[in-house]
């Protein structure tokens, strides 16, 4: 194991270690980016205003005792934690939407939105009510009883639900500033695509019921 690696791996249990000792409830791992790219992982604390958010739970963990202490000073890596896997997702709003010219009485409600649920128990939200197929890995064994005998995979549909009312403008709002996300930290080459697209889905919801 590579000193690098080793540094990883300690620093990864220090950021855990708090979590063993909780049971019955689940923990959140924050991932925020600011302006100038630095990554920093922070434990059940949202990111500052303006960063960008991503998010990894943690659910129950069995009670475990915490590890000895060790006069032993470790810098954590800047980048996450190996094999992390996150979500981006709404983060701290920092800027007010603009005021609808349309009037109250003439408004609609905004267009419809599904939140969907991934094999994996992931979600994410989606104008389109047709759920996505993917291909889930199937563990496959060969003549000798040993695994590595080829790939397979098992066809999966998400599960997607139509959301209504508040929901659907809470899911609107959180819709519009993941855009905005996407616009801010998008390279040159698509930064134009991803402003029509935050502009296009802020009007939507600016010009609807839920404003």
């Amino acid at each position: 194991m590579t000193r690098l690696a080793r540094s990883t791996l300690i620093a990864l249990v220090l950021v855990l270690a708090p979590f063993a000792q909780r049971q019955a409830h689940a923990t959140t791992i924050y991932k925020c980016t600011d302006a100038k790219g630095t990554v920093t992982l922070q434990n059940d604390t949202p990111c500052k205003p303006g960063e960008k958010q991503e998010v990894r739970t943690i659910g129950a963990l069995p009670t475990a005792p915490a590890p000895a202490e060790r006069a032993v000073e470790v810098k954590a890596p800047s980048g996450p934690p190996p094999n992390a896997h996150f979500e981006l997702v709404r983060g701290p709003v920092t800027e007010s939407l603009p005021v609808s010219q349309i009037p109250l009485a003439d408004r609609k409600p905004p267009p419809p939105l599904f939140e969907c649920k991934v094999w994996d128990l992931t979600t994410y939200l989606s104008e389109a009510d047709t759920p996505q197929e993917r291909c889930v890995p199937l563990a496959t064994v060969g003549l000798n009883g040993g695994g590595g005998a080829g790939e397979a995979c098992e066809i999966r549909r998400d599960t997607c639900t139509a959301l209504t009312g508040e929901a659907l403008c809470t899911a609107w709002q959180r819709r519009v500033d993941e855009a905005n996300f996407r616009m801010t930290y998008a390279a040159p080459a698509d930064k134009d695509a991803r402003k029509a697209e935050y502009e296009r889905q802020r009007a939507a919801l600016v010009d609807s019921t839920c404003r």
